[in-house]
């Protein structure tokens, strides 16, 4: 018999051979790796970290313990600075439904030349610095601001307004910096809605209010759902704005991690705080994504 002999495959053979799923998992193993060590391995550590208790300024002992969270879940004073983050996360996404839906249905429905402009105009607060967009917040909200000149020469108030170094200056702060968010989310999903549903909700004899619960409302629930997940994640977890617009005056979960970690040098506990915020965080998204889908299916 001739033997034939075995010849090597070639770069492309080779490639050829390779399954799907094995070129899939080569590709994306350095993407993978980057993830890991950027974000995975200082999270972990972090988590780890809250499980040890301080001997000292910016010290920890050898020992595991559950300490941290013991007091960190039966102290009112931590459950009071959560729930003022919970509460300005939602705050402020109900203040950008409420502002950017409206904006949202323009965007999505006009046929303006000067579309591009105003999609310009909506993204531009994300072109400039978050200390510079809130620090020129100042000459508007403060006590001679502005906002406050115009209500005193109208004679609607006798005294300055607080409207800057408190939750309402913060609020003010993130719904100018999200909104951009939650705007071009919705106008993504509305559009994507046929117009003619509406002329036909309209021909059936529906009124625009009618039309916009029973129509576009469930049919635009998943861009809702989407910019509102978006919109309040980022909230929870923003540091400079109510640093910058709550004055020192504003405790939430981001500024009190930041205390714990440069100025009470209290790695421990600020790794504890840490460690809650996302996974309370985390339990809400997934409870809202799950409450969503099963909303659009029964709007389907």
């Amino acid at each position: 018999m001739t033997s034939i002999a075995a010849t090597p495959l070639g770069p492309e053979r080779a490639a050829r051979r390779t399954s799907p799923g094995a070129r899939w998992v080569l590709l994306s193993l350095p993407m993978l790796l980057t993830l890991a060590l950027v974000f995975a391995v200082p999270i972990g550590c972090l988590i780890v970290l809250s499980f040890y208790s301080m001997t000292g300024p910016a010290t920890v002992g050898d020992h595991l313990t559950a300490e941290n969270y013991l007091n960190f879940f039966t102290d009112f004073f931590y459950f009071r600075i959560l729930l003022n983050t919970f509460w300005l996360g939602a705050v402020v996404v109900i203040s950008c439904l409420v502002i950017g839906y409206p904006v949202s249905y323009f965007l999505a429905r006009t046929r303006s030349r000067w579309r591009g402009f105003l999609l310009f105009l909506v993204v531009a607060p994300l072109l400039v610095s978050a200390v510079v967009r809130n620090i020129g917040w100042f000459p508007i909200l403060s006590n001679s601001g502005l906002v406050n000149w115009l209500l005193l020469k109208l004679g609607l108030v006798s005294q300055p307004v607080p409207l800057i170094s408190n939750f309402t200056g913060v609020v003010i702060g993130l719904v100018h910096a999200l909104l951009p968010f939650m705007i071009l989310t919705l106008t993504t999903v509305i559009q994507r809605i046929e117009p003619e549903l509406e002329e036909a909700s309209a021909s059936l004899g529906a009124g625009p209010v009618r039309t916009f619960f029973e129509v576009m409302l469930p049919l635009s629930l998943p861009g809702m759902i989407g910019g509102s997940l978006l919109v309040f994640t980022m909230a929870i977890a923003a540091y400079t704005t109510p640093v910058i617009m709550g004055g020192n005056r504003v405790l939430v979960m981001a500024t009190f991690i930041g205390q714990q970690f440069r100025t009470v040098l209290d790695y421990a506990l600020g790794a504890t705080a840490a460690a809650v915020l996302m996974l309370l965080a985390g339990l809400l998204t997934l409870l809202a994504v799950r409450l969503g889908v099963q909303r659009t299916d029964v709007a389907r």
